[in-house]
């Protein structure tokens, strides 16, 4: 048995409504945040529009402030994806650099002794200048894309807004 869901208020499933869009638009879903913002966002106004005094005009700026809101997080939350995914590069563009020129001194090494005679000299886990590896160096020195600001600003949906509110 679930526990009994406590009623979302509705300014708080317009703003969660707002917020899956953003994300689907995040994630490159930009079908799915067109279909939220068609078929869910504008019952969601009009649910949170009846239960409020505030004229249409404050109607529309408190959307407004919402919407720029919940927009703002969504670029950071993209912000914040940008430079995770980043630094989770870098690493791990650095690790495989290393293990290529481990792998290429080998090879070295084993041609040369084939061709020499020389015996083959155990791989060492040491790079050439005896540090394990520095991703914080190859993450300063990455060319990291600037972030994109993805989040859905309320001047794209104003006109379906004021359709809304003027329905009302």
């Amino acid at each position: 048995m679930s526990p009994p869901s406590t009623p979302v208020s509705p300014l708080e499933a317009l703003k969660a409504g707002f917020r899956r869009a953003c994300v689907r638009r995040l994630v490159g879903d930009e079908d799915g945040a067109i279909d939220v913002l068609k078929n869910e966002i504008p019952k969601l106004v009009v649910g949170w529009a009846k239960t409020t005094s505030l004229d249409a005009a404050e109607k529309k700026g408190k959307l407004k402030e919402m919407f720029d809101d919940e927009s703002g997080r969504a670029d950071e939350l993209a912000t914040a994806f940008d430079l995770f995914a980043g630094r989770f590069e870098a690493r791990v563009a650095e690790l495989v650099r290393k293990e290529l020129g481990d792998v290429t001194n080998r090879l070295e090494q084993i041609v040369e002794a084939m061709s020499g005679g020389k015996p083959v000299e155990p791989l060492t886990q040491e790079s050439e200048d005896g540090n394990e590896g520095e991703p914080e160096k190859a993450l300063e020195e990455a060319e990291l894309d600037p972030p994109k600001g993805i989040g859905l600003r309320f001047d794209e949906i104003e006109e379906m807004i004021d359709q809304v509110l003027s329905e009302d």
